[in-house]
């Protein structure tokens, strides 16, 4: 089984939302846009109760709930056996789930099967109110059986959706916030279940151990150091008691609990030294939760049963290469996965079908696919480097409030090329009007197809710009441009110039110097900017020729200070805003540079 679709109503930051999912479903997307909000709603309504946090004013929409006011969340959960309703008659039967179809194609649920590919499902709801007179949240998950609103607090009870069949789903959920007590002991909750669920429980191991407690070999009590002292208090009990106790020290209270409650987690390395799970590293640490999981997950799949698992930002704590093996065996692992992450690379591991770009805009949440069809096997070559070779990049961008799309791979090239070193300079952002680096994403534009990539991105991005040349063909894209059902913000360089003109006029900031520090750019030696201007442009896509020009832009104070004018004002460009003097709109409404 998994979950088709999550619909949300008032619940933290989200008025309203509908999100469909696939079998491994990536939310990707800037801070603060509901991708931990879904992850939190699909805890209410699958987790155990251990896992579901304890709901406050804050988790209603607004926060100063009304009598009146209902967190409502509905889940469709479908991939029943054969879609037969007959073989899981212990969710589809009177006080349980109403029998249902889902067109995935639309998320819609119908009553009866009018189309053979619409699959049988069921929608766990939760509802919650919050009791000004208790100053509590009431909570009530259940089966949603129709479209008309109800509510599980006055209407109808509804039918409650029983323990055993949420732990049949098997949700499970890793968060981004690792403790230190997440460790290999019986004091771990999920160790314990792992342990249970895997028949392993050590009991003869432990009552030795148990045992061997009770006597030890050498008792703390008899060390010479100490003994006179536990003698002297065995006299004054005996003194003060008939028949007293006498004293003795162990290390645990030698009960079979006890002993499994001291039991903690060593980790030997190559050395042979031994050192507590406690006093590891925090990547080593916050794996140790999840690890559990997978095996608990293993040893459901090995069981033919449902494993459902969310996992919060992969990244933390591990390198590039443990990401995509443990991201990849989750996936294996499981019915369906749900994994959150600011990691383009992360994102990048996943079909791009399934990664989902979430947004939310005056408390409308919504998650649209990377890519909404697998691509053909006709697909141009643009189109296959756009979205395989270039996904990291593409997601990285789609990740920053707002989107540069340049009119080509080169632009994209020179503008991180420049911005790499500039924002390693101690102060060099606090000089900028608006933080290029924190504000824009850029992205890699394949064989100068900006209107075509710009019409990929407009459905996943709110505020999306084209940067274009000065030149005839750029003026041709801006005209395209401006007859877009929704147009972009149009930037382009002055009459003439593109981006290479740009980087000639920072170095005229300290021409001299900065021309002096690219002696070793070309073969002949550059005499002029213009010099430096002419060699980019004859040897487009020379990386080792961009670095070398930003290394001289970065280490040049008045160049330097001139590429923070310029980029502050592409930011403010791409931002809309009219804090700049840099970018000027014409009386088309483009932005065009003003060297």
């Amino acid at each position: 089984m998994r979950v088709s679709s999550l619909k949300i109503e008032n619940f933290r930051g989200i008025r309203s939302g509908f999100v469909r999912f696939g079998a491994h479903p990536v939310f990707v997307g800037d801070n603060n846009c509901g991708k931990t909000t879904l992850i939190e709603a699909l805890a209410l309504l699958l987790g155990r109760d251990r896992l579901v946090r304890e709901l406050t004013e804050h988790d209603f929409y607004g926060s100063s709930p009304e009598p009146a006011d209902r967190i409502s969340l509905t889940a469709t959960i479908t991939d029943f056996p054969n879609d037969d309703p007959e073989l899981c008659s212990h969710w589809f039967r009177d006080g349980r789930a109403v029998v249902k179809w889902v067109d995935e194609r639309t998320g819609t649920v119908h009553p009866q099967r009018d189309d053979r590919a619409w699959k049988l499902c069921c929608q766990i709801a939760v509802q919650a109110r919050f009791d000004s007179e208790s100053l509590s949240v009431e909570m009530l998950r259940y089966f949603h059986d129709h479209d008309e609103p109800i509510d599980p607090f006055v209407d109808e009870s509804p039918a409650l959706v029983p323990g055993k069949l949420i732990h049949e789903l098997g949700f499970y959920l890793v968060r981004a916030s690792r403790t230190w007590d997440r460790v290999f002991s019986w004091g771990n909750e999920l160790f314990r279940r792992t342990v249970m669920a895997a028949a392993a429980q050590p009991a003869a191991a432990l009552l030795a151990e148990r045992d061997r407690l009770r006597t030890p070999d050498q008792p703390i009590d008899a060390d010479p150091g100490i003994e006179p002292l536990i003698q002297n208090l065995n006299k004054e009990l005996a003194l003060s008691f008939p028949n007293a106790p006498r004293v003795q020290l162990r290390l645990t209270a030698t009960d079979s609990r006890a002993v499994m409650e001291a039991v903690s987690a060593h980790f030997a390395a190559a050395d042979g030294f031994s050192v507590p799970a406690g006093r590891q590293g925090s990547g080593l640490v916050s794996m140790q939760g999840l690890l559990l999981l997978l095996e608990l997950g293993r040893i459901r799949a090995a069981a033919g049963g449902e494993f459902l698992m969310a996992l919060e930002e992969p990244e933390i704590h591990l390198p590039p290469s443990a990401q995509q093996s443990l991201v990849q065996r989750v996936q294996g692992l499981s019915t369906q996965t749900f994994v959150t992450t600011h990691s383009p690379l992360v994102a990048s591991m996943a079909d791009p079908t399934s990664v989902l770009i979430v947004k939310r805009h005056n408390g409308e949440l919504s998650a649209e696919p990377f890519l909404s069809f697998p691509l053909p096997a006709d697909a141009p070559n643009w189109q296959r480097r756009f979205f395989q070779h270039s996904r990291v990049e593409v997601l990285s961008a789609l990740m920053q409030p707002s989107l540069l799309i340049p009119e080509g791979r080169s632009d994209f090239q020179l503008l991180r090329c420049i911005l790499r070193p500039l924002i390693m300079t101690a102060g060099w952002v606090d000089t900028m009007s608006g933080p290029f680096a924190i504000e824009v994403g850029v992205v890699p534009t394949e064989d100068a197809k900006v209107i075509e990539t710009y019409q990929l991105l407009s459905r996943l991005h709110q505020r999306v710009s084209c940067l274009v040349d000065g030149d005839a063909e750029g003026l041709r894209y801006v005209h395209q441009l401006q007859k877009a059902t929704a147009p972009p913000a149009i930037i382009r360089w002055n009459d003439g110039a593109m981006i290479e003109d740009a980087v000639g006029w920072v170095l005229l900031a300290d021409e001299g110097t900065a021309v002096a520090k690219l002696s070793e750019l070309s073969q002949v030696p550059p005499a002029s900017a213009a010099d430096v201007v002419a060699h980019l442009k004859s040897k487009k896509m020379d990386l080792i020729a961009y670095e070398h020009v930003a290394e001289t832009i970065s280490t040049t104070p008045h160049c330097r200070s001139r590429a923070a004018d310029l980029l502050a004002g592409l930011a403010c460009a791409c931002a809309g805003s009219g804090a700049t003097t840099r970018f000027v709109r014409d009386a088309d409404g483009v932005w065009v540079f003003q060297p």
